[in-house]
């Protein structure tokens, strides 16, 4: 019995072994194929653990957006800023901005960017000096600039802490699955979930071929996606057979707030919601302050200063706005979220709006609907007269 036991025990370990010697074979073939995706690849980026990508440090390239052509040169660290050692300078005050494209503003030269826009302000009004960090990273959601500040920007000991909120994308790109291509291959952001209508403050990874958590979970599920997740980030062979396993992306827009009774984009939305609580609660255990700074998308700018036959043609072209009349705007929703947990915010949507309306000059780019020089320079501006006026610096 003992002998046949030492048999079956022997032919299995010989079967493991034989699995594992043929997928280390296949491994080392997987390393000599072309990369699995072909698909347009973000050349500003790099891949990066903590929070899938990150700007490339040292990227230098020539930006040509409409009549604005630039040299574009990020830092040692993958930033659209100056170099910013992390020991702070006696008599600083620091401010750090976390942001998506919006903070980046790889649209306009570094010295035209809102935060630079906000430090000159500071350091020509004031006898403070004052130092403005910009972390934004295009694509990055509020889960991966919580997880920048945990792993990174925590440690330049900034005085305040903004996040730069972009209501066209923000919600929704804390669902998972989310990447960008590098190199052929896909890198995908960590990704927070929902438990029981509580945040699970630890991220998952992102497992391709793995069905994700939106919602109710177990340890056993969530140990299974970060095993996975991290074989992805080293194992050629699952790279080349991701192809096969691609499964339809998690998708909601801002549309959502109009439409009503979307269960993932009101996941989204909850999910988004705490996870800037989050940020606001850890923020605040370094000693830092926290505010939010609301940017709306071009579209949500001119709706608002349209009349009411304007907004008629606006509803007959999609229908589903008619309820803008019905509902609370997304802007005056989240403020009012984000201020009963104690956040400052400054909502930039009237602003802006008044700004059109007196001058007639875009703040945004055509086509590309990002900020222009006007819009980055009255961003910067209004930041720096809100935190100056309502005790944001110390």
């Amino acid at each position: 019995m003992f002998k046949q036991f030492r048999a079956v025990l022997s032919n299995i370990f010989l079967a493991i072994g034989g699995v594992l010697v043929a997928l280390f074979l296949l491994e080392m073939v997987a390393r000599f194929l072309p990369p699995p995706f072909q698909n347009p690849e973000s050349m500003a980026d790099v891949c990066a653990d903590q929070t899938g990508w990150r700007g490339k440090p040292y990227y230098t390239t020539t930006v040509a957006t409409g009549d604005i052509v630039h040299d574009l040169a990020l830092n040692s660290v993958g930033m659209h800023d100056t170099e910013h050692p992390l020991t702070k300078q006696p008599d600083t005050f620091r401010i750090l901005l976390l942001g998506d494209s919006f903070g980046r503003a790889h649209q306009v030269k570094e010295s035209e960017t809102a935060h630079q826009v906000l430090e000159d302000s500071f350091n020509s009004q004031t006898k403070l000096k004052a130092e403005v960090i910009n972390s934004g990273v295009d694509g990055w959601g509020t889960g991966q600039e919580l997880l920048y500040y945990r792993n990174e920007g925590r440690f330049y000991h900034p005085d305040v802490v903004i996040l730069m909120f972009f209501l066209g994308n923000d919600v929704k790109d804390n669902l998972p699955g989310r990447g960008v291509t590098v190199g052929g291959q896909n890198c995908y952001m960590p990704y927070f979930v929902l438990n029981g209508n509580q945040l699970d403050p630890a991220p998952w990874l992102y497992a391709p071929g793995l069905t994700p958590s939106l919602g109710q979970s177990s340890w056993v599920q969530k140990s299974l996606s970060n095993l996975l997740g991290s074989l992805h980030h080293s194992s050629r062979l699952y790279n080349q057979i991701e192809p096969f396993l691609v499964t339809p992306p998690v998708k909601a827009s801002m549309l959502d707030f109009y439409i009503g009774g979307n269960k993932t984009f009101d996941y989204a939305l909850h999910l988004t919601v705490d996870l800037v609580k989050q940020l606001h609660s850890e923020v605040k255990q370094d000693g830092a302050l926290f505010k939010v700074v609301l940017i709306s998308p071009i579209d949500l700018v001119e709706f608002s200063r349209m009349n009411a036959t304007q907004r008629q043609t606006v509803y007959q072209k999609l229908p589903v706005m008619k309820r803008a009349e019905e509902i609370e705007p997304p802007n005056q929703m989240l403020v009012k979220i984000f201020s009963a947990d104690g956040i400052e915010v400054l909502d930039l949507l009237p602003l802006f709006s008044q700004y059109m309306n007196e001058t007639s000059e875009s703040l945004y780019l055509k086509g590309d609907k990002h900020w222009n020089v006007a819009g980055n320079r009255l961003a910067g501006e209004a930041i720096y007269h809100w935190l100056s006026s309502n005790g944001g610096k110390r």
